[in-house]
């Protein structure tokens, strides 16, 4: 196996956790509710349910449980840099990293800070932050990127069946337990395009189609500027044991890689096809069942892979992420020793099948709060929209919920 340039330095993603909300909705009770073709958005789109935000939950509260579970007393001592990756921010000043930075118990040293880059925002942060480690200005010390996000297409609009929402945590470290960065090994591709954006709160738009081709651009241009900082000749076919793409829904990664695979390896649409499925097709395991949570999505599709994947420690996987506006990286990790084990204690599976499933009628009334919180200058989540899910699914549980909001100032508390 090629050696990186940095290899001496091993940084990398030593924890991951995940919340995927407390509630879900089947896709085909949508499809059915909406008049959508549900094998079109399973079997073509490859999304089956979709996370749901409950009335007490919202970015703050996704993105410390997310991380919360799989942090030690030591890690909480050795982080001296939080970033929070979100494109549904709820405050135009204040930082989401700073509720995070307080109820995760974090150092008061702790660097914190909230980056903006659609569903590229956690790369970034995640690739600054390793530069931060492997400069060793800060020796023995740990950095915590999460990503937190929710969908705001609703009732009707082009992409609700594929979207949802999610936290997804990763610690980074000098002794990586899940996946060390190929360090230097980065592919990039930036230009400006308007393809989905959010121009003023509660709003989401854009031009799908757009997006759909800069994502597809993206990944060629991206690929060969990574092969170019590799120096030389990269077989796609043996030079990574897996491959994992973003993931806004699940038929648009396996387009990506179809068009690689065909692009240069040669194959047919069939062999090519057959290429994804052996390669990438089990990184979709999370993501067919929460639906697109922006930013978090390629990590989370990391952990499927690792978790269901025909991959072993020293493996090498290819990441693609894109974030509309646009920026593209290719980049590539190697797998730790560790790795299924580390994944195995985020217990995503167990999380994503605990979620209390939704009726539509239920799942309107949950989305609409989103819309009567936002800009509120005092609000009050409703508690009876899916009663028993309080006792079921917060009490007792160490999870952090959402209070509401008294004069413009949000208020939250341990459940």
């Amino acid at each position: 196996m090629s050696a990186p340039p940095s290899n001496a330095t091993a940084i990398g993603i030593d924890a991951i956790g995940v919340y995927p909300c407390a509630l879900s909705l089947d896709i085909g009770d949508l499809c059915e509710a909406r008049g959508l073709e549900t094998t079109n958005v399973r079997d073509r789109l490859l999304c089956s349910e979709r996370s749901v935000m409950g009335p007490h939950e919202d970015v703050v509260t996704l993105a410390v449980n997310a991380a919360k579970p799989m942090l030690t007393a030591d890690d909480l001592g050795a982080v001296r840099l939080l970033v929070v990756a979100t494109e549904s921010g709820v405050d135009q000043e204040k930082p989401v990293s700073s509720w995070v930075h307080h109820f995760l118990g974090l150092p008061s040293d702790c660097r914190n800070f909230e980056v903006k880059h659609a569903c590229y925002g956690a790369t970034g942060a995640m690739h600054l932050a390793a530069g931060w480690l492997a400069s060793g200005v800060d020796r023995g010390a740990k950095a915590l990127v999460i990503n937190a996000d929710h969908a705001l297409q609703h009732d009707g609009g082009a992409e609700e069946a594929v979207l949802g929402a999610a936290g997804v945590a990763v610690l980074l470290s000098q002794e990586p337990r899940v996946a060390r960065f190929d360090l230097g090994w980065n592919g990039l591709y930036a230009h400006e395009v308007a393809d989905i954006f959010r121009p003023a709160p509660g709003v989401e738009t854009g031009d799908a189609d757009e997006s759909l081709l800069s994502y597809l651009d993206g990944v060629e241009l991206a690929y060969d500027a990574y092969v170019r900082r590799v120096g030389h000749a990269v077989d796609f076919d043996t030079f990574f044991a897996a491959n994992v793409y973003h993931v806004p829904f699940g038929g648009l990664s396996q387009r990506a890689h179809l068009k690689l695979a065909r692009r240069e390896l040669g194959l047919t649409k069939a062999g090519a096809e057959a290429h994804w499925a052996r390669k990438s097709r089990p990184s979709l395991t999370y993501n067919r069942r929460t639906g697109g949570i922006y930013g978090g999505a390629t990590l989370l599709a990391l952990a499927g892979l690792i978790a269901e994947g025909p991959v072993a420690a020293g493996d090498r996987v290819g990441i693609y992420s894109y974030g509309s506006g646009s920026c593209a990286e290719f980049y590539s990790v190697t797998l730790a020793d560790t790795a299924r084990e580390m994944v195995a204690r985020a217990g995503i599976g167990a999380q994503l099948d605990g979620r209390r499933r939704l009726t539509v009628a239920e799942y309107d009334a949950c989305e609409r709060t989103i819309g009567a919180a936002t800009c509120a200058r005092d609000y009050t989540p409703p508690s009876d929209l899916v009663p028993e899910v309080t006792a079921s699914h917060y009490e007792g549980r160490g999870r952090l919920v959402f209070r509401g909001i008294r004069d413009y100032y949000r208020e939250y508390a341990w459940s």
